[in-house]
């Protein structure tokens, strides 16, 4: 079983400690995650990512996508009112971008599970879901 998680941020320490929070989602996406994909959206400088980067141990998993803010006014279609962390479109770059066979979308806020603990949970799943097919 092959999964892919997606996760949408943008570098405006939204919520305080933001280097912090991402380091751990990510060093944690990364030993969870067969792929991760990062979109930083809309950053008004720059990606989040390049503030952190020597503290992520990547593993050759990991994917980056940047939406800069001119793409993302193009992608929102010049709307004013369109939030700053779209992410919504984010995540369906990311969704589009993914390879494995399980997709998880989730936030830069997010401590991942372990492996064999999600790997568990997913057996779980399958077998609610045959028991449910059959009633």
């Amino acid at each position: 079983m092959k999964i892919s998680a997606v996760i949408t941020s943008r570098n405006d320490n939204y919520g305080g400690q933001l280097n912090e929070r991402a380091t751990y989602c990510f060093n944690s996406a990364i030993d969870t995650f067969d792929e991760v994909i990062y979109i930083d959206w809309n950053s008004p400088t720059h990606s989040l990512l390049y503030d952190i980067k020597h503290n992520i141990n990547f593993k050759g998993n990991f994917k980056h996508i940047v939406i800069s803010p001119e793409i993302a006014s193009i992608l929102t279609n010049n709307d004013p009112q369109a939030q700053k962390c779209c992410e919504v479109l984010g995540r369906n770059i990311g969704l589009r971008r993914a390879t494995e066979d399980y997709l998880v979308s989730t936030n830069i806020d997010i401590i991942h599970p372990r492996r064999e603990d999600l790997e568990k949970l997913i057996q779980q799943m399958k077998k609610m879901k045959e028991n449910y097919m059959k009633n």
